[in-house]
């Protein structure tokens, strides 16, 4: 059974529109064991549909990326689906950010369409980054607040290994096809990828 304190905790995480910070919960709560509940809390949340995650802004609770295949069919919402070169692009960036558009097509060795970028922008899982200070002052891209709570991470230090990543951000199909950020499946040894296999005559069709 939950703790006094448990349910506080857990109380002010719903009701706050915004990260709260651990700070605010030990004022909130004098001379409570905080971190004891929040420990507590984080083993009762995991491997359910909620999870609470820890990032630089605060404490949240977030939807367990396991269950938006199942809100997305009981929601019946039918939304953007990524391609395997967004998701591929979408790991890239991940792994290696800040990356500019050369960055991207030569880690993954093969030349990059615009629409792959704009798809992954328009879900809101990456953005344009400083440029580099270099001659060509290309813009960079980074991951977003987004992709950490979609993908229930609290921070990019919370990434999994390529396997695990691999299994993360391709969760079973739904049959009903109405997730509406679900990718499919995605080479993940793109930690390391291979620098001498650019292709320039290969091109992908747009996200």
């Amino acid at each position: 059974m939950a703790s006094r304190v448990e349910l506080a905790i857990e109380a002010l995480l719903v009701a706050a529109d915004r990260p709260v910070r651990v700070e605010e919960i030990v004022a909130a709560l004098p001379g409570e064991d905080v971190e004891g509940a929040l420990n507590s809390l984080e083993r009762f949340w995991s491997g359910r549909g909620m999870r609470l995650v820890r990032a630089r802004d605060g404490l949240r609770l977030v939807r367990a990326p396991e269950a938006e295949a199942i809100l997305a069919a009981i929601e019946g919402r039918r939304g953007r689906r990524l391609t395997q070169a967004a998701v591929e692009t979408l790991a890239v960036i991940a792994m290696h950010q800040p990356v500019t558009l050369q960055d991207i097509e030569r880690l993954r060795g093969v030349r990059l369409s615009r629409g792959i970028m704009d798809s992954l922008l328009d879900a809101g899982l990456v953005r344009v980054s400083l440029r580099r200070t270099d001659a060509g002052r290309a813009a960079t891209y980074v991951t977003t607040e987004r992709f950490l709570e979609h993908y229930g991470l609290g921070a990019l230090t919370d990434l999994p290994t390529p396997e695990e990543l691999r299994e993360l951000i391709n969760p079973p199909t739904d049959p009903s096809g109405g997730d509406g950020l679900e990718p499919p499946a995605f080479d993940p040894n793109l930690r390391e990828p291979p620098r001498t296999s650019v292709s320039v005559g290969r091109r992908e069709s747009g996200g």
